[in-house]
């Protein structure tokens, strides 16, 4: 796209939706790239609200006799940003909702009136109507049903709907957690320490540019669920971590924080990627860290010595709808992907955990975490590898989240843990 944006949000919102869409990249990265010229917080709001009730949204233009918009170009994207701004931000004047994004004043005084509760009153089948009014594959919503989460699926789907609270994985190696919340709030940073998890704080408050500012090395911003999967993996350590393998490392989190709480350095960062390997070395040192080797490679068969690790993390690719509330772009992939993306990740999931077997020596611990929420992608992938290469589960004494599936695993969601979901299990090679 030539040139950078700018002008009004509403045109700059539909443009940087409609390349999200396009391309299925995350929105971050869109706006990074493109460096549009307006106030990024807004933006950054507009848009994120857009692509978390897409499906309500136009469910609200049909309902109020409006033109039914597509998502391929920006004109259809400009429309749900007007149909967002007419439904859910009262603030703006419907004057310029119309002007702006071309949606008809009539239109937008209906959607104005009108609830979520009463745009999907006419749709009969309830899963589909959970879908619309939450903005979620049809599909998506049965696989979490299948669960049965805590608190009731509705209970979920708002959880998935609701921004993630902002998290720091603090370096208590270099400093007591109290005195580098001490650090944190001379910066302009106020966060509470996490009553679980004891290297972790929420932030509560924070200057404008703050979080921007902080020494990587003190401080870094993690979410909860994969911290808990780095202490499940780290306690009781006693002989300490010797030589690891992070298998689909990118961006490194992990290996970090492992660092972080074991002083373990001889880590093997596996990424198929070496663009994300460079942007993961640069991470790792701002934080203090400086790897053994960033192996450029397919985690699946790595180019490393069998039986050598005595501790391998594996993170693959999944469906990430643990991190619909962070990341509400995932949606659209998953609308276009549909069901079958489950059998496709699920065999890249296996082959993952059976590399980590092959390169785990006697006693050594294998970490498998994911950022979904699906039975196939987590408890049937973790059943399947113990029963194919002899693993055992091993309960860890980390109770964030619930019980999993699996004995000693934890599943993480949104609505309970204030965190992205996912689930971890540490499986031990006998």
């Amino acid at each position: 796209m030539p040139g950078r944006l700018g002008g009004d949000v509403e045109p700059v919102c539909a443009a940087v939706l409609a390349e999200v869409s396009r391309r299925f990249e995350s929105l971050r990265s869109v706006v990074e790239r493109l460096r549009p010229r307006v106030p990024r917080g807004l933006l950054n709001a507009v848009c994120l609200g857009v692509l978390r009730n897409y499906k309500l949204l136009e469910r609200g233009l049909h309902v109020c006799g409006a033109e039914r918009p597509g998502r391929r170009d920006r004109r259809g994207w400009l429309l749900l940003v007007g149909a967002y701004e007419a439904m859910m931000r009262p603030q703006v004047p419907l004057e310029r909702v119309a002007a702006k994004t071309g949606l008809s004043v009539e239109a937008a005084r209906c959607l104005r009136r009108l609830t979520p509760e009463e745009a999907v009153e006419g749709i009969r089948d309830p899963l589909r109507r959970l879908a619309v009014l939450y903005s979620l594959p049809r599909w998506v919503v049965e696989e979490l049903a299948r669960l049965e989460p805590p608190g009731g699926l509705e209970a979920l789907l708002r959880g998935l709907q609701e921004p993630t609270p902002v998290w720091l994985r603090l370096n208590t190696r270099r400093a007591p957690r109290e005195v580098l919340l001490r650090k944190l709030s001379e910066a302009g940073i106020e966060a509470e320490p996490d009553p679980v998890l004891p290297d972790m704080a929420r932030v509560v408050r924070s200057e404008p540019g703050a979080l921007d500012r902080i020494d990587r090395a003190l401080a870094y911003p993690m979410d909860r669920a994969p911290a808990a999967a780095v202490h499940m993996l780290a306690t009781g350590l006693h002989k300490g971590c010797r030589h690891a393998a992070d298998l689909f490392s990118s961006p490194g989190n992990k290996a970090a924080h492992l660092h972080w709480l074991t002083g373990c350095t001889d880590i093997a960062a596996i990424e198929l990627s070496w663009r994300r390997l460079l942007t993961e070395k640069r991470l790792h040192r701002a934080q203090g860290l400086h790897l053994a080797s960033y192996v450029a490679g397919d985690a699946t068969s790595p180019p490393l010595r069998p039986r050598g690790f005595d501790v391998v993390i594996v993170d693959p690719d999944c469906t990430s709808m643990g991190r619909l509330g962070h990341s509400p772009e995932t949606r659209l992939f998953l609308e276009t992907a549909g069901r079958g993306l489950l059998r496709r990740l699920q065999e890249l999931q296996l082959a993952g955990l059976r590399a980590a077997a092959r390169l785990a020596q006697r006693g050594a611990r294998i970490l498998y975490t994911t950022c979904t929420l699906t039975l196939q992608e987590n408890e049937e992938v973790t059943l399947k590898i113990v029963e194919e290469e002899g693993l055992e589960p091993l309960e860890t004494g980390v109770h964030l989240g619930i019980e999993g599936g699996v004995r000693g695993s934890r599943r993480f969601y949104p609505h309970i843990t204030r965190s992205t979901g996912g689930y971890a299990v540490v499986l031990v090679k006998p």
